[in-house]
């Protein structure tokens, strides 16, 4: 049961569209593997505060999402308007 409520996740956040599509990480469990805190990919994903990463955080982002190159990330991750 917990698979098939993955599956029917969807957010208006392009990252946290990526984080579904991506991944099997819950929110927590990817911010905390791409060293951003929660409240802050929380504050990303609803269009609270502007995304603004580390260079760390970026090669984390990009390695959970399975991102090799550079023009494969979106220019905004702003939520969907």
């Amino acid at each position: 049961m917990e698979k098939s409520k993955k599956l029917k996740q969807e957010s208006d956040s392009i990252l946290d569209a990526l984080r579904i599509e991506r991944t099997t990480l819950t929110q927590d469990e990817f911010a905390y593997k791409c060293g951003i805190p929660r409240a802050t990919y929380y504050r990303w994903i609803t269009g609270k505060t502007e995304v603004k990463l580390t260079l760390p955080q970026l090669k984390s982002l990009c390695r959970e999402l399975k991102i090799e190159r550079i023009d494969e990330l979106p220019d905004d991750f702003s939520p969907h308007t």
